[in-house]
């Protein structure tokens, strides 16, 4: 446990390295809205609130009212992204090895979403309410904007409900053809409704337009180029394929973190055995989308430089670069976290003679991990809020080549774990499920928590690039000058905290109904 211990030890110190020294050092106290107060000048002021808003107590309280909805309903938006094609992928091995326990983790799988998809939902809704009655004008243009995407995604949200239930009420009731026909369908019909959303979403960071211009009448209230500039944003894609791989890796780490909470509340041999190659099975969904979403991310903030520069200066270059520096160091935890289990979950497997030198491997990978980590937590500049401005100090070690290193580096020992556990190891360790250690178990469930907080950092991210507009450079956020964008770090970090225990706390009470045991120890062969 003492390798653990030091990795919390670092956590700690790296949280507190961001909150204390890197962001009063960035200008991360100084708000979007003070920042950018001569272009807010310059709106529209057609877009200025004239309804009432809702008083909500004090300062940023209508943001935060919306970042608790909004990163919460991501958080579910992504179990149903990610857990979907978990389940049916899951459920097509089963069909091609006939081996139990994949058939019985694909259903465990698809009656946990079943079963939250309504809560996710009213999140949704919940969001879109705080919308309307906070800031109602960005409300009605949103809709007079996006009307026909948020109708498409009606359309596929009802698809969605009738693939999801008929997928699971039909388990073992028809063929396995036309079973795997309605997982695939829901499945698609997820990625598509997250692709209407994304239309919106990417859309308010880049809009693919300079203003709004409602010139037509009756079913397209904007121009039709107009029209198809916002909704196909010049992130659209990106930004979709992006979220598939992070809902994959935070499904996977979720499913890891779960496998340890029924593997320790269990006491049947048979039980541990079949959490413990649960556990196992998530990390490695969760460590194929963490390998897979840097890259991505790359692609992702490129596109925004090339569509919206001033927002990435602000994300990069600015005073919101510690939001980067956190993400990559939640990032470079996760592997840590990944490479501690590995070294640390059986040695009996590890003591077979062709499996030591992988062992040693692990151990040298983990201090690769860890200096990468070291190169990708520097901050590029201190002492000023942009990084070219002449007081600026330029840090040396943290330019940004080092740092496309570092993270090429982590991308590559991602890699290797996923291939050596599969191919390497995989008829190995069949013989010693159940014998997780206590460090070993730790660490899944850092994963679990690490990947749910990744997750709303990513949200927070794109959201914070696009302040003080909430369409960026056409329509600012309501009263602004009582309302500073983005919420400050203290108060997101509560934020934070909030969600995630609630969410972890909402997975286990519900991963409790929907746990399929094994009645029998042949279950899991």
């Amino acid at each position: 446990m003492k390798k653990f211990w030091v990795l919390i030890a670092l956590l700690i110190l790296f949280l507190a390295f961001i909150v204390f020294f890197v962001n009063p050092r960035q200008g991360g106290r100084i708000s979007s809205t003070e920042l950018q107060s001569e272009e807010l000048q310059k709106a529209d002021t057609s877009f200025e609130e004239t309804l009432p808003i809702q008083e909500t107590g004090g300062p940023q309280a209508r943001s935060i009212f919306i970042a608790v909805a909004m990163l919460t309903h991501v958080l579910f938006a992504n179990l149903h992204l990610g857990g979907s094609w978990v389940a049916v992928i899951t459920e097509s091995i089963f069909l091609r090895n006939k081996v139990r326990r994949y058939d019985i983790i694909s259903k465990s799988i698809t009656l946990f979403n079943v079963i939250l998809f309504s809560l996710g939902a009213t999140f949704a809704v919940a969001g879109v309410l705080f919308f309307i009655s906070l800031f109602p004008t960005f409300a009605k243009n949103l809709f007079h904007v996006y009307w026909w995407p948020l109708f498409a995604e009606a359309i596929l949200f009802v698809l969605e409900i009738i693939f999801l239930y008929t997928f699971w009420f039909s388990w073992n009731k028809i063929s396995k053809g036309w079973h795997q026909f309605l997982g695939y369908g829901y499945a698609l019909t997820v990625f598509f409704q997250t692709l209407m959303i994304n239309m919106l979403a990417g859309g308010m960071l880049t809009p693919g337009a300079e203003e709004l211009t409602y010139s037509e009448s009756g079913i397209l209230t904007i121009p039709f180029s107009e029209a198809m500039a916002m909704w196909f944003n010049p992130t659209l894609w990106r930004l979709q394929w992006h979220r598939v791989f992070a809902s994959i890796s935070f499904i996977g780490f979720i499913l890891a973190m779960l496998a340890v909470f029924h593997y320790l509340d269990r006491k049947k041999r048979e039980d541990k055995e079949y959490w413990d190659w649960v556990a196992s099975y998530g990390l490695n969904w969760g460590v194929l989308g963490l390998v897979v979403q840097p890259f991505l991310g790359l692609i992702y903030m490129l596109a925004i430089f090339d569509s919206n520069e001033n927002a990435f200066n602000f994300i990069m270059h600015g005073p919101r670069g510690w939001e980067m520096l956190l993400m990559v160091g939640i990032l470079t935890f996760l592997f840590l976290f990944t490479i501690n289990f590995f070294i640390e979950r059986r040695e009996q497997v590890f003591s077979y003679k062709e499996s030591t030198f992988i062992h040693r491997i692990y151990k040298w990978l983990f201090w690769i991990a860890l200096a990468a980590g070291f190169i990708l937590i520097q901050p590029a500049w201190l002492n000023a809020t942009f990084i070219d401005d002449q007081n600026a100090w330029v840090n040396p070690i943290g330019v940004m080549d080092y740092k496309y290193i570092s993270l090429g580096i982590l991308i590559l020992i991602g890699m290797f774990i996923l291939s050596a556990d599969i191919f390497v190891l995989g008829d190995i360790r069949e013989s010693h499920w159940g014998n997780l250690s206590k460090s070993s178990r730790s660490s899944l469930i850092m994963t679990g928590v690490l990947g749910t907080f990744i997750v709303i950092i990513m949200g927070y991210v794109r959201e914070s690039a696009r302040s003080p507009w909430t369409l960026y450079n056409i329509i600012p956020v309501a009263d602004s000058q009582n309302n500073p964008t983005p919420i400050l770090i203290e108060k997101i970090f509560i934020v934070w905290a909030v969600i995630i225990i609630f969410i972890i706390i909402t997975f286990w009470l519900t991963s409790k109904v929907t746990a399929h045991h094994p009645s029998k120890a042949e279950e899991i062969k």
